[in-house]
């Protein structure tokens, strides 16, 4: 399983050039693909402030790209909330804590291109670009 960054899941599904021919394969090569409820809100929050083409509302649009790739959303347990604050971060985001917490307390790879979650020797981090 590997947990996708927000902006992998929508490059995903936006057929974006920023996501590398072998950020894809990685992908379609995973039994299960996760991603944080957070990514979910942080879609909608972009579909509704029309950075993301889409001919149906934002809810819509989440429920047909879960079932697209037969994403997992991981639960956001109390566990993850307190490591998104004692795990040691360089930025104070609190969506990519939550995200990166995620990844670390289910013992995952993250997908990101996010360049401070990259850095973070503590999180398994795959570059999607």
């Amino acid at each position: 399983m590997i947990l996708i960054d927000t902006h992998v899941w929508i490059w995903l599904h936006t057929n974006s050039s920023r996501l590398s021919r072998t950020a894809l394969e990685r992908i379609q090569g995973e039994d299960r693909i996760a991603i944080s409820p957070v990514s979910i809100y942080e879609t909608m929050v972009a579909a509704d402030r029309g950075r993301i083409a889409a001919e149906e509302d934002a809810a819509s649009l989440i429920s047909q790209w879960l079932k697209a790739w037969d994403i997992t959303s991981i639960p956001i347990s109390q566990q993850i909330v307190i490591l998104s604050r004692t795990l040691n971060f360089s930025h104070s985001d609190p969506f990519d804590r939550i995200i990166a917490a995620t990844a670390f307390h289910e013992g995952i790879p993250i997908l990101t291109a996010d360049g401070h979650l990259l850095k973070l020797g503590w999180l398994n981090a795959v570059p999607a670009t």
